[in-house]
């Protein structure tokens, strides 16, 4: 069974541009991309490298919240596991909260964003509508 590959959150002008030239060469989406993947694959790691080198976070488009499936608040949130595995799924996370200082260091280092602190200083209408509540072991009794 060959392995798959799910793609989410393309850019508008690129899925218009791969319809556009699939249905010239008269080829499934399938199809292809997978040519292109194997045109890439079969060039000199040489000439490759140029290709990808300009590739980077700050330059890759980051899907709006308008296309994000789902949004959800991340409590007692340690250094991140939570955000990584539910952003990973297509989520945002709206709200993050965290006591200990050395924490909330990695997390804003990771996120770019420090947590909230101490849950029980926080009034629950300060916390966004959310989808999805998550909640660290072994804090989350509170």
């Amino acid at each position: 069974m060959a392995n798959q590959l799910l793609v989410r959150n393309i850019p508008k002008h690129m899925t218009l541009w791969i319809e556009q030239r699939r249905a010239e060469n008269r080829m499934s989406q399938q199809e292809f991309v997978f040519g292109l993947l194997q045109k890439v694959y079969q060039t000199e790691e040489s000439q490759r490298t140029p290709l990808f080198s300009s590739v980077s976070r700050d330059v890759i488009e980051k899907p709006t919240p308008a296309c994000i499936p789902f949004k959800f608040v991340d409590l007692f949130a340690g250094i991140g596991g939570f955000r990584i595995a539910l952003e990973k799924q297509g989520g945002n996370c709206v709200f993050s909260c965290e006591w200990d200082k050395y924490s909330q260091k990695t997390y804003k280092a990771w996120f770019g964003d420090t947590p909230h602190g101490d849950i029980r200083k926080i009034k629950p209408t300060d916390i966004p509508d959310h989808d999805i509540l998550a909640a660290g072991f072994p804090c989350q009794p509170f």
